[in-house]
């Protein structure tokens, strides 16, 4: 049988390639903090010793709009091309290849078809900032098998709080049944309150500092009933336009069983609150 072997959590900053590409020693602190909150996830990776990597995401309106738009899709390829023109243009992203695995995103397509989840599936799928941002920073080797499990959380209608979490259940359920004895980490991305576009994108302080401290503790406290009473579609753009982002971190508890993580963090920055969580017993 498969092995869950951590669950991860984290921004997809696309700027934070960038800003950090110059000498440690000319960083700001706001910045090595960050910095130091990945290089953590990359040892809590390494120390998990996955074989392979279900990646969490969402895509930004690179590929999929309003004429087509799956609810929950998965990748099922034997190679991600990774980052698009514009990505490359205005973050100075690098164009990747992350190698897949067809058989396992299959067995884990079926999986949840027979659960009970009406998944779409893609033959054709390319990953942008929300799958790579996080691989470049926890396993920058680009080595691991990876299969793209990609949500809607931009474009509403969306589904609702408490089925982002079930999904992560049903998910974490299949991947303990799967035939297969390899060891799996989960890395998800997602965001707490945050604006993007507009004159408010670059505001010196976070969009809602309230939300962002109760978002955290949702998750740390593995309160599954209270985010999902909270986190309904107007709380959370209320919060900024795209904090419903916050929604796959709720599929990542479900992953995790709906336990309470060994690390979460709020972090405090400028602009915008960075978060990251860790189940590493799970």
């Amino acid at each position: 049988m498969a092995k869950v072997v951590c669950v991860l959590g984290m921004p997809h900053n696309p700027f934070h390639h960038r800003a950090t590409r110059p000498p440690r020693e000319s960083w700001t602190d706001d910045l090595r903090n960050m910095q130091d909150r990945f290089d953590a996830m990359r040892d809590r990776l390494r120390r998990a010793r996955p074989d392979a990597i279900v990646s969490v995401g969402n895509d930004h309106f690179h590929q999929f709009f309003m004429d087509n738009m799956p609810t929950f899709i998965v990748g099922k390829m034997d190679r991600y091309d990774g980052t698009f023109y514009n990505e490359v243009r205005e973050f100075d992203l690098p164009r990747v290849t992350i190698p897949g695995d067809a058989t396992l995103s299959n067995r884990i397509l079926d999986g949840l078809l027979r659960a009970g989840v009406d998944m779409a599936f893609s033959d054709e799928l390319k990953v942008d900032h929300s799958i790579v941002v996080p691989l470049l920073f926890s396993r920058p080797e680009l080595d691991l098998p990876i299969v793209p499990f990609m949500t809607n959380c931009v474009a509403p209608p969306l589904a609702t709080a408490a089925r982002f979490n079930a999904i992560g259940c049903a998910l974490r359920k299949v991947l303990d049944e799967l035939d297969d004895d390899r060891r799996i980490a989960v890395i998800g991305s997602g965001n707490l309150s945050l604006e993007v576009g507009g004159p408010l994108q670059f505001a010196p302080h976070p969009m809602d500092a309230a939300f962002d401290a109760q978002a955290v503790a949702w998750i740390a406290n593995a309160d599954v009933e209270g985010a999902a009473r909270e986190c309904t579609y107007e709380r959370l753009v209320n919060a900024g336009n795209v904090s419903h982002g916050y929604l796959n971190y709720l599929l990542l508890l479900g992953v995790a069983n709906d336990q309470r993580p060994t690390y979460a963090e709020g972090l405090g920055r400028k602009g915008s609150t960075q978060a990251y969580f860790a189940w590493e017993h799970v």
